[in-house]
């Protein structure tokens, strides 16, 4: 199924970057012992890598195996260039552009029109075209691409089914209006009753999204900031 290939992927990812992490603590274990006077003692590789696990063990609390000393070695010495580094360089984007990227689609989601995967590639296909003119792909970038994406960056983005929101609640939700929905609801709430506090039990149905008639719309699948408990999507209905 398509979710659990996307969990797995997801898995794999978070695995790799923890490996990456334990393999820095072992490659600055590694300088710091090259950084010792010739008349101190210093440790060989294996020791390096031992080390290296049982740091990263105390900071996480996870068993990560740092894979062989002669990695390390190769790794630290500038003979292998790291799997992060690759993966970056075969990017469609350059680093700034995928903050750009990552910081648009969070704020596409905020106001209500959050981008989906189609509308996050045809984003990225513009910004491609223009950076590589008449070398870049006809068809765009591949169709899992804006998938893959999101999964590399879980820390900061993740797939919402959006909830509808209705254009003209969307339009309203500015601080002026807000504040002035707030000091009107205060003002019923404390002199409402004939110049007395309303009773709480007559406080009610302030939360309520309504309906709208819009077939399965709401149930789109939008892209936005990781850790929010609802997405919203604006759209009109009658």
């Amino acid at each position: 199924m398509a979710w659990k290939a996307a969990s797995d992927a997801l898995k794999k990812q978070v695995w790799q970057e923890e490996k990456a992490k334990c393999m820095a603590i072992a490659i600055e274990f590694y300088y710091q012992e090259q950084g010792k006077a010739d008349s101190e003692k210093k440790l060989g590789l294996r020791k390096i890598c031992v080390k290296a696990q049982q740091e990263y063990l105390s900071q996480t609390g996870t068993v990560v195996p740092v894979p062989n000393h002669n990695t390390l070695h190769n790794l630290a010495t500038g003979r292998t260039v790291p799997k992060s580094q690759v993966n970056a360089e075969r990017s469609w984007l350059a680093k700034e552009e995928v903050e750009t990227v990552i910081n648009y689609t969070v704020e596409c989601a905020e106001t209500g029109f959050g981008l989906d995967h189609r509308r996050l590639k045809e984003h990225v296909d513009e910004i491609a075209q223009a950076r590589y003119g008449e070398k870049f792909l006809k068809e765009g970038i591949g169709k899992q691409w804006t998938h893959q994406f999101v999964e590399r960056h879980h820390a900061k983005l993740h797939t919402y089914t959006a909830r509808p929101l209705h254009d003209v609640r969307g339009k309203a939700a500015n601080p002026e209006m807000n504040e002035k929905w707030f000091d009107f609801v205060e003002d019923i709430q404390v002199w409402g009753n004939d110049g007395n506090p309303m009773a709480p039990e007559c406080t009610f149905a302030f939360d309520e999204s309504g309906l709208q008639a819009n077939g399965d719309e709401g149930h789109t699948k939008i892209i936005g900031e990781k850790g929010k408990k609802v997405a919203y999507k604006q759209q009109a209905s009658s």
